[in-house]
């Protein structure tokens, strides 16, 4: 039997759901965490992935964070320059990027796709426990929208060779109006602002819902801004009290700024969620332990210069964009901060903010929808992307008692749903629903209901089939 999985790795973290009774749900790691940091290190001849790998001594292990901006095939020196400056291992990039991590014995090359499935193979575990019985493990993968066919079937082959069946590589908007179902609930057209803020990588897309379909708008994607910067600031922060206090300057030694940096990236996810956090650094310097409380409204007041720069893409996005938007969809972990969801709120006052599932996991949770999905489709070639699809050709529109509706707008999709409430009245026993062209045109298909046994009012569901519409009573 499979099961369905959906997974999204970030630059920073990376989070795995599973798809069952109808409904996602995120998987905790063994360590009983939601979400799992993207970092992967080799302590002398072990290697550690996620929380270890985060933890610990960072001078005794060589470490590789960011390894998801290699994985594009048009990365940039920047992003080179980022990866490098962050980690603790050698990359060479003469024809390809090669991490070199030096042992007691031997120096071990590998490139960005085998730390990539090092990742994968971690979340591959943690959903092999999580099965009852053997069987596939389907999955659904996303990938910013702006990367190339060739870097997402990179990732294709990451977690494959960790032992995964892929079903599918969805752009990153897109998971995130799938978790929130915005394509089966929306009745109408609507516009959709979703806001991912990482933690180095920041991107707004204006997605156009319309009758099951999503069509991207607008764009804009930094790789200057994200949730490092807050870190940098928290840790700076930090760096000063702790200077004034003890007259010792931890920016004179890397592993202290490196200790500060860990401990201020846990203090500002507690922030996230709690109005105050403990910080204790054992031996942040000389031998000297560090101790401090920061409250929610000391760390909003330290990154409030950085407020504007944050939402500076969804600005743009909106300003550019000329139609009303109606909902805001949050991801990535830096957008947990209540400060930043409030300063996107307030760009778009009329529309309703999407946050029932945490922003550090709303891809893979629609991703994992997107699985569940696509089992229960029939087979069929997920990678041909020159499938041909009919769809309506004119408006259709449905009579009964003297009522007159809309059933299904011209352009609509095959197997698109309509669900119409119906009140018949007391003293009506039968109701006729023609099928009609335009209002004044004859009918082309009719149906007879008999109501006297239904509860009033009733829920009738209409289905644009390949060649007809089926009327069913709900």
């Amino acid at each position: 039997m499979a099961t369905a999985y959906g997974i999204h790795i970030g630059n920073s973290s990376g989070c795995l759901a599973a798809y069952s009774n109808g409904a996602p749900a995120v998987i905790a790691n063994d360590a009983g965490d939601r979400v799992t940091p993207a970092i992967v290190a080799l302590n002398a001849s072990e290697w550690e992935i996620g929380l270890p790998a985060k933890s610990g001594q960072p001078s005794s292990k060589s470490i590789i964070k960011h390894n998801k901006r290699l994985m594009n095939c048009d990365f940039t020196e920047e992003d080179l320059a980022y990866v490098e400056a962050s980690s603790s291992c050698r990359i060479q990039n003469e024809e390809k990027v090669v991490y070199e991590f030096e042992t007691s014995e031997t120096t071990l090359c590998l490139n960005p796709d085998k730390i990539a499935t090092k990742i994968y193979s971690k979340l591959f575990t943690i959903a092999s426990h999580s099965v009852g019985s053997d069987g596939d493990l389907k999955l659904v993968l996303a990938a910013p929208l702006h990367w190339s066919n060739a870097s997402r079937d990179r990732l294709t082959k990451c977690a494959e060779l960790a032992g995964f069946d892929v079903l599918q590589v969805i752009s990153e908007p897109a998971a995130a109006l799938l978790a929130y179902n915005i394509t089966e609930d929306a009745a109408e057209d609507l516009n959709v602002l979703v806001y991912r803020l990482g933690g180095s990588t920041c991107d707004a897309s204006i997605v156009k819902v319309s009758a099951g379909f999503m069509t991207v708008e607008k764009n804009i994607f930094r790789s200057d801004l994200g949730g490092q910067c807050l870190t940098q600031d928290l840790a700076e922060y930090i760096a000063q009290e702790f200077k004034q206090k003890w007259k010792l300057d931890p920016h004179e030694s890397r592993r202290a700024m490196a200790k500060l940096l860990h401990h201020a990236d846990n203090c500002k996810h507690v922030l996230s969620t709690l109005n105050s956090a403990h910080v204790f650094i054992e031996s942040l310097l000389d031998g000297v332990d560090w101790s401090q409380n920061v409250t929610r409204a000391r760390f909003e007041n330290i990154i409030s210069s950085r407020i504007t720069a944050c939402i500076e893409p969804a600005q743009k996005a909106i300003e550019s964009f000329d139609g009303k938007i109606s909902k805001i969809v949050l991801c990535g972990g830096s957008m947990k901060i209540p400060k930043l969801q409030s300063a996107i709120a307030n760009l778009l006052p009329e529309a309703e903010v999407l946050s029932g599932i945490s922003p550090d996991e709303v891809i893979a949770v629609g991703c994992a929808f997107e699985a569940g999905l696509l089992l229960d489709m029939p087979e069929s070639n997920l990678t041909d992307i020159n499938t041909e699809v009919e769809f309506l050709g004119r408006d259709i529109y449905m009579k009964y008692l003297d009522q007159t509706i809309k059933l299904f707008k011209e352009g609509t999709a095959p197997f698109s749903q309509n669900m119409t409430t119906v009140d018949p009245g007391e003293d009506v026993k039968n109701i006729n629903f023609t099928l009609h062209e335009n209002p004044d045109t004859e009918e082309f298909a009719a149906e007879s209901f008999n109501v006297e046994k239904l509860s009033k009012p009733f829920t009738l569901k209409a289905t644009l089939e390949q060649s007809k519409i089926s009327l069913q009573v709900e």
